[in-house]
């Protein structure tokens, strides 16, 4: 998980649709309305404000693997209906290893047990649940080992004032760790050392790979954000605090 941002407005479609309906707006018909369109601007929009990485896990989002997803829950008794439509409560994410695919990093069987992100979160809500949307800059407070595992990292939340075990909690929530994602941020970390491993220590030659590797490229950014930044270390927090930080 990294820091995304929060879209602004509404799109256009949205505010059309809001306006046609009035108090009898849902969700469901807002799918639908102009045959789709208008919610393919809005997820369009939000993969673009993500710079194409789910809001969650950090894969990279396809037309066929995004969805919205709703922070706080239709279902959520207080707030969910009031919410549906609030642009505050929307963020693109994959949709948790259940959209068919020949690509293990999308699916894998037991499809339940490697369901990650909303698909997992589901209709849970719990006050120690962290919103990416919320987390600092820097430093980040997750980290990714060889191995391909995501944890909180204790004295970078302590330092940023975060719940680590809320953090742990929220990984647990969103099942980070479903051995689909594992495998992928593994992998993930191989290619990084199979392409940049040999480079010797040259801070001048790591400092560019970082820069590959973690900066915009036409708009978006490569998957697994931070099993590179994890990878990279003190080079990627150098490479990431210049502003302005056009990658959050």
């Amino acid at each position: 998980m990294k820091r995304i941002g929060r879209l602004p407005d509404r799109t256009p479609g949205l505010v059309e649709y809001l306006e046609l309906e009035g108090e009898n707006a849902s969700w469901d018909r807002f799918r639908s309305h102009d045959r789709g369109r208008a919610y393919r601007d809005l997820i369009g929009e939000l993969t673009s404000l993500q710079h194409g990485l789910c809001g969650y896990c950090e894969i990279d989002l396809s037309e066929l693997d995004r969805q919205v997803e709703h922070f706080v829950p239709q279902t959520e008794p207080a707030q969910g209906e009031l919410l549906a439509l609030d642009v505050g409560n929307l963020m693109a994410c994959c949709k948790g290893g259940t959209a068919r695919s020949h690509d293990a990093d999308r699916y894998m069987k037991p499809v339940k047990r490697n369901r990650s992100c909303g698909e997992a979160k589901g209709d849970r809500m719990s006050a120690a649940f962290v919103d990416p949307r919320e987390l600092p800059a820097a430093p980040s407070l997750v980290r990714v080992l060889v191995d391909g595992r995501i944890e909180a990292d204790a004295e970078a939340c302590a330092t940023a004032g975060v719940s680590a075990d809320h953090l742990a909690r929220t990984i647990e929530m969103l099942n980070l760790n479903a051995r689909r994602l594992l495998v992928a941020r593994a992998k993930w970390w191989r290619a990084l050392d199979d392409a940049w491993g040999g480079l010797g220590g040259d801070p001048d030659e790591v400092s560019r790979a970082a820069r590959r590797e973690l900066l915009l490229a036409d708009g978006r950014l490569r998957k697994f954000f931070t099993t590179s930044r994890c990878y990279f270390g003190r080079v990627a927090e150098r490479v990431l605090d210049k502003r302005p930080r056009e990658w959050i």
